[in-house]
């Protein structure tokens, strides 16, 4: 499940007085694929049982998704987007379009399935729902891929869009480094330990949370968030704290910033139209795609609890960082003493024999 994050777009035209409806209003998307389909539902605000909106005169409303092959260069496609799923109301009639969107600002139509009805409340469209159902055999199977949903309502030259931010399919896994790579603190201390969450496609920590909130705490070891980004864990273990191995999870998230050109014109390695001299118009709207997405995903961070430091270990550290040190200040008072002692028998000798003498 994926929440909605951005804005209302304006697409075409300056004039949103019939656009922004509560039908194209996304709250937030479902979505699940075998490996095979994929299918989508695009939860909505509209709750209303009546369909009537699709059939108004002027009015066309749009729901779709955009698709970035994660194999294919982030420069490719529209802004990064290499396919355009859609279905799409008009009069009253629904269409279902797949477009490959091309980098040279034009888009080859792959799959069509025009005018045919669907009914208002079946199991497609409905009060607060749409659904979509994409074979992924006709974008080549790609193993891992981004999404980002979309809803577009127009009405005559007048166009806004609903983004949301971009997913990754599969989810990734993230993983946590932390440094030292294993965590070891003893009973009645704390420490603060630096960490860095990595996924295969981005490390730039949002936000961490653990099952009880902003913190954990569990048998007297507690574990709170110093920073986000870079991450920074502030470990607490009480004295009472049992000895042993700490698995404590938490659910991280980071940020993907895509790194796209943006067409301002028509450019140099775009395809122009020979007879109106410009690219496809949705090539000049990529340039309103959303640039940024999340990963959401688990994580662990571990601890080691071992007793605290006995009176022997103090010693045996205390001696092997300064037993060289009092070993030679030792030596130097030995030395000391045994001049000032053979000094002092030479000294009585010296004296007995000037006694005799006399």
């Amino acid at each position: 499940m994926g929440d909605k994050r951005n804005d209302w777009v304006q697409t075409y035209g300056n004039d949103s007085t019939h656009l922004r409806s509560d039908y194209a209003n996304i709250l937030a998307v479902d979505y699940l694929s075998d490996g095979k389909t994929l299918n989508v539902t695009l939860l909505l605000k509209s709750n209303s049982e009546n369909g009537s909106i699709y059939s108004q005169p002027f009015k066309k409303i749009r729901y779709g998704m955009l698709i970035a092959i994660a194999s294919l260069p982030p420069t490719s496609g529209y802004n990064g987007a290499n396919y355009d799923f859609y279905v799409e109301a008009v009069n009253g009639k629904w269409s279902e379009y797949l477009y490959l969107l091309s980098s040279t600002g034009t888009r080859v139509l792959m799959y069509s399935k025009i005018n045919y009805t669907e009914p208002f409340g079946g199991t497609t469209i409905g009060p607060g729902y749409v659904k979509l159902r994409l074979d992924l055999n006709s974008i080549g199977h790609p193993r891992a891929y981004g999404l980002s949903f979309y809803t577009a309502e127009s009405f005559k030259s007048n166009e806004a869009r609903d983004f949301t931010n971009w997913i990754v399919i599969p989810p990734s896994d993230l993983h946590i480094l932390t440094d030292p790579k294993d965590t070891v603190i003893r009973q009645g201390e704390g420490h603060l330990i630096p960490a860095e969450m990595k996924s295969p496609y981005a490390n730039n920590v949002t936000s961490i949370k653990f099952d009880n909130g902003t913190n954990y705490s569990s048998d007297g070891l507690s574990v709170s968030t110093e920073r986000i980004q870079h991450p920074l864990f502030k470990v607490e273990v009480s004295p009472q704290t049992p000895i042993g191995v700490y698995i404590i999870p938490f659910v991280a998230s980071v940020s993907v910033n895509t790194t796209l050109a943006t067409p301002t014109s028509a450019p140099a390695t775009a395809t122009v139209e020979r007879v109106t001299g410009s690219v496809d118009p949705e090539f000049q709207v990529s340039k309103k795609y959303p640039t940024i997405g999340y990963i959401t995903g688990p994580a662990n961070l571990t601890i080691h609890v071992i007793p605290p430091v006995t009176f022997n270990e103090t010693f045996s550290a205390f001696w092997g960082s300064y037993g060289d040190f009092v070993a030679l200040i030792g030596a130097g008072l030995v030395g000391s003493v045994s001049t000032f002692l053979i000094e002092h028998i030479k000294s009585r000798k010296e004296n007995k024999r000037k006694d005799k003498i006399g």
